[in-house]
């Protein structure tokens, strides 16, 4: 599922209560194309424009999850991509059609991170993986797949952003 932040926000101002249950696996924000030091789209003002970064975008949010419906036969993990038979699919040119995927781990609960041999790279906090090699990603970390830049948050720092910035 992918939704606009200011979107997102505006559900749990009118139901914070049903919003936050519903926030039951991790998401990622898609802050910025090429500004590895972007802002933390979540580093609210408090403003009617609260999603929004100076430029006047309203960032993303993609739920890490299976897609249901979509005919997709990699099972391992949630994909990453350019096109739509991902679980996630991101719309920009320096992003591989089958860029990556995350993979929660039962035993160490950790998420990582796997190059699926990608074109123009994937890097977990500034580290480039190789191809098919993986790496956790911790909360708040930054995933880069080609130009593009997103935050990974796990369903607590999901809700705590929403209570700290969102009302």
């Amino acid at each position: 599922m992918t939704l606009h932040l200011n979107e997102f926000v505006g559900r749990w101002r009118k139901d914070p209560v049903t919003t936050e249950r519903s926030v039951k696996v991790p998401m990622l924000v898609f802050e910025a194309t090429g500004d590895e030091h972007s802002a933390d789209a979540w580093a609210l003002t408090g403003s009617a424009s609260v999603g929004r970064l100076e430029t006047g975008h309203d960032p993303m949010l993609f739920v890490v999850e299976k897609r249901a419906g979509v005919q997709n036969p990699f099972t391992m993990g949630v994909t990453l991509g350019r096109v739509e038979t991902n679980d996630i699919s991101i719309d920009d040119s320096s992003v591989s059609r089958f860029h990556a995927w995350l993979q929660y781990d039962d035993r160490t609960q950790q998420w990582s991170l796997c190059d699926a041999d990608s074109k123009n790279g994937t890097f977990v906090d500034g580290d480039a993986l190789g191809a098919r090699q993986r790496k956790v990603v911790n909360d708040g970390g930054i995933i880069r797949l080609g130009n593009a830049h997103l935050r990974f948050l796990l369903p607590e720092s999901v809700v705590l952003r929403l209570r700290m910035n969102g009302g």
